[in-house]
């Protein structure tokens, strides 16, 4: 395992549509002021995280340099609103090294073979709490998740 598993594993349709998708939406705060930007990733469910590959050098980057707290948004691009399926998120952005940084280039090339050719530091979110939307199974169906539980 690339990090310690979370205490409260996340629930399955969380977990079921972290895997189903690839492309986040980060949003990042720098000098206070707001950026975002879209990234591939790839889930471990092991840990409940999102490993993804991003230049420090980038906007983004600087900013979780900055400030380790990222927000994020995965969501398909729906024709209704009963059709929305998606998490919002909060995390926290760390940039590894050594063995953990490969373990996770390997572990984030195994979904986007891509990743092998392209150059960038190896970045994992710590998911610490998730709100998944399903619309499409009952109106207004929200699951939330948290990685630490309030009497920790």
């Amino acid at each position: 395992t690339m990090s310690p598993p979370a205490s409260n594993p996340l629930p399955e349709p969380i977990a079921d549509f972290f895997t189903a998708n690839h492309v986040l939406s980060l949003a990042t705060v720098s000098g206070g002021m707001p950026w975002s930007a879209s990234c591939f990733y790839a889930f471990d469910a092991q840990s409940s995280a999102l490993v993804m590959l991003s230049s420090e050098k980038t906007r983004h980057g600087q900013a979780m340099l900055e400030h380790a707290c990222v927000a994020g948004t995965i969501a398909g691009q729906p024709t209704s609103v009963l059709q929305i399926r998606g998490i919002q998120f909060f995390a926290e952005a760390c940039r590894l090294e050594d063995d953990e940084k490969d373990a996770a280039f390997d572990f984030y090339c195994l979904r986007h073979p891509i990743g092998r050719v392209m150059r960038g530091s190896v970045w994992r979110l710590a998911l610490l709490e998730v709100k998944f939307t399903d619309n499409s199974r009952i109106f207004g169906n929200k699951t939330l998740w948290r990685r630490y539980d309030a009497e920790e």
